[in-house]
């Protein structure tokens, strides 16, 4: 008769997960410490740009189905 043993690696998911999310907070630390506040002004207005213009045409768009169903209708 043979016997078989089996051994196995049991890795707690606690500590695994806690290191991963220190690193990560450490990493955005860094990150944003190093940041200026005048670049992230600039991207915050570029930003505000970006998402006003892309909006415009959206609201032209239902200005002019509203109008097409205000003639449809009356």
């Amino acid at each position: 008769m043979n016997v078989i043993t089996v051994k196995r690696t049991v890795f707690r998911q606690a500590n695994k997960r806690a290191r991963l999310s220190r690193s990560f907070r450490e990493l955005s630390r860094a990150y944003f410490a190093r940041e200026s506040s005048l670049e992230f002004a600039i991207e915050a207005l570029l930003f505000a740009i970006i998402v006003a213009i892309s909006a415009w045409p959206i609201f032209a768009a239902a200005g002019a189905l509203n109008e097409l169903l205000q003639r449809a209708l009356g």
